[in-house]
C-alpha cells in the first residue's frame, strides 16, 4: 500500500472514531455519481448480520450534497424488474444522458439488466427492457457487477463494463448505443498484464490515462478504454476493502468503499457491510494514494482539536488549484488572486482561537478567513509580507463551536503559496 504522507495528525492522545457512511443499514458496493452537483450513491442492500452468504433483497439510492448526511431517495426492488422477487441482488451503476437515467443492475454471477428515471436520479425507475441487456453466458465470464463509463471524448462514448477475472476468466467491455439500453458492439475481453483474480472492475480516467480497479483497490493503467492494461498494485488496505469507486466532487477526489459492519466485539461479518470513503492523492508518476488518517475520521468534517488539518484535506476547492506531491506528502498550488479552499464542520473551535498557516509563499499576499462561503463574514486576516515558507498565524473572531471556514487567497501572481496544513489553537 503506498504511504500518502508521513507525520499523520492525531487527536490528543485518542484514535479518531472509525467513520463508517451508514450505520446498520447494509449499505454496499458503492458507486457515487455527481449529478446536478448533488453526490448519489447507488448501493446493494445486505439483509442483515448473521447471513451464510450474500443475501440482498432490492437496490438501493441515497443523496447528499455534503457527504456526510444521506438521504434515502429511491429503492428498486427486484419484483419491479423482469428479474421477480430474488435475494440475489448484486452490484449496481448509473449513468445520464440525454436528460435520462440509467439504473443497471445485476442478478447474482449471471446477468446484468437495466431501470431508466425520467424524472430524476432519485427515480423513480421503470425496466427500460424487460429482459436482460447482459443475459447468462453471453461471454466467458460471469456477467454482473456492471459499471458504465462516460469517455470524455466529443462524443462522451458510454461504455459498459463487467465480470470476473477468477479460474482464468476477463473482465468484458461494450460500447453502448446512444440509448444506453443496447450494445453497440459485441463485449470484448480486456487485457491486463500481471492480472489479479477478482470482480467488481470500476475505471475512471485522470491525464488522459484510465484506470482500471477492482475489490481490495488492486489496479491497472492503460492509455486506450480497450486496454492492454498494466498491474499497477494494491493502493489501499482496509478490514475486507471491497468494490472501490472513484469519483470527483467540488474539485475533490474520492474513493469509497465497502468493509463490514462495526458489530462491537463480534467478528467482522463479510456478508453484512457498509461504506467508507476516503481523499485520494495522485503522485507525479500516476500510482494512487490513500489517507489512513482519513480512512478513521471521515471526509467532510473536521476538529480543531487534531495536530493539523492538511491543505489537501478541502471538501471544495476553486478551479485552477491543484495538489503537488512533496517529500513528505502533498501541498496545494496554482494558488491566486480570489482562489479559495473550503472546511466546512470543523468542530470544537475554541471562541477567538489563533489559526496557524504552514506555507510557503513566492509573493507577498494574503489569506482571508471567511465562514460558509468565499463570500462570508471574514473572521480572520493573515499577511504575508515577503516570500518564504514558514507558519503564519491570525487570531479569528468567532464563537465557540464548530464552523464552516473559507480560506480566500489575495495577491498578485500566478502561483502565490504552496498552502501545506493549519491548525487551530
Amino acid at each position: 500500500m503506498a504511504d500518502n504522507t508521513k507525520n499523520n495528525p492525531k487527536i490528543g492522545n485518542r484514535a479518531p472514531r472509525d467513520r463508517r457512511l451508514f450505520l446498520h443499514e447494509g449499505v454496499c458496493d458503492p458507486h457515487i455519481h455527481i449529478f446536478n452537483g448533488k453526490a448519489y450513491l447507488f448501493s446493494t442492500h445486505d439483509r442483515g448480520p448473521g447471513e451464510p452468504i450474500f443475501r440482498m433483497d432490492d437496490w438501493r439510492i441515497f443523496s447528499s450534497d455534503d457527504l456526510v448526511n444521506w438521504k434515502l431517495e429511491y429503492t428498486l426492488r427486484p419484483e419491479d424488474t423482469f428479474l421477480g422477487k430474488c435475494e440475489e441482488c448484486y452490484a449496481t451503476d448509473a449513468a445520464e444522458r440525454n436528460g435520462k437515467y440509467y439504473f443497471y443492475f445485476s442478478h447474482a454471477q449471471s446477468c446484468i439488466g437495466v431501470a431508466v428515471s425520467e424524472n430524476g436520479p432519485g427515480g423513480p425507475y421503470r425496466d427500460a427492457l424487460g429482459k436482460p441487456l447482459i443475459p447468462p453466458h453471453m461471454v466467458d465470464t460471469y456477467c454482473y457487477d456492471p459499471t458504465v463509463f462516460i469517455d470524455d471524448d466529443e462524443a462522451h462514448t458510454p461504455y459498459l463494463l463487467f465480470g470476473f477475472t477468477v479460474i482464468g476468466k476477463k473482465y468484458y467491455i461494450a460500447r453502448l448505443n446512444e440509448d444506453m439500453i443496447s450494445l453497440a458492439e459485441e463485449p470484448r475481453p480486456i487485457e491486463i498484464e500481471n492480472s489479479w483474480e477478482n470482480d467488481a472492475c470500476w475505471v475512471t480516467k485522470r491525464g488522459g490515462v484510465y484506470y482500471l480497479n477492482s475489490h481490495e483497490s488492486d489496479y491497472a493503467t492503460a492509455d486506450n478504454i480497450y486496454g492492454p492494461y498494466t498491474y499497477r498494485g494494491r493502493f489501499w488496505s482496509d478490514v475486507h476493502s471491497d468494490h472501490g469507486t472513484f469519483f470527483t466532487y467540488h474539485n475533490q477526489t474520492y474513493f469509497t468503499y465497502g468493509v463490514p459492519e462495526d458489530l462491537g466485539d463480534a467478528p467482522a461479518d463479510p456478508y453484512y457491510r457498509t461504506t467508507k470513503m476516503i481523499y485520494v492523492h495522485y503522485r507525479d508518476n500516476g500510482e494512487i494514494v490513500g489517507d489512513p488518517f482519513i480512512q478513521d475520521a471521515g471526509v467532510g468534517q473536521y476538529d480543531a482539536r487534531w495536530d493539523e488539518i492538511k491543505g489537501v484535506w478541502y471538501f471544495a476547492a476553486s478551479d485552477g488549484l491543484y495538489k503537488k506531491e512533496t517529500a513528505d506528502g502533498f501541498e496545494m498550488c496554482g494558488i491566486r488572486d480570489g482562489a479559495y479552499l473550503y472546511y466546512p464542520n470543523i468542530a470544537n473551535i475554541r471562541q477567538r482561537a489563533r489559526l496557524f498557516l504552514e506555507a510557503e509563499a513566492t509573493a507577498p499576499c494574503a489569506i482571508e478567513i471567511r465562514e460558509n462561503s468565499p463570500f462570508g463574514r471574514m473572521l480572520g486576516f493573515c499577511r504575508i509580507s515577503e516570500s518564504g515558507e514558514g507558519e503564519f498565524s491570525c487570531r479569528l473572531e468567532n464563537d465557540y463551536g464548530s464552523h464552516n471556514l473559507c480560506f480566500v487567497f489575495r495577491g498578485e501572481g500566478e502561483d502565490l503559496l504552496h498552502f501545506r496544513s493549519f491548525r487551530i489553537e
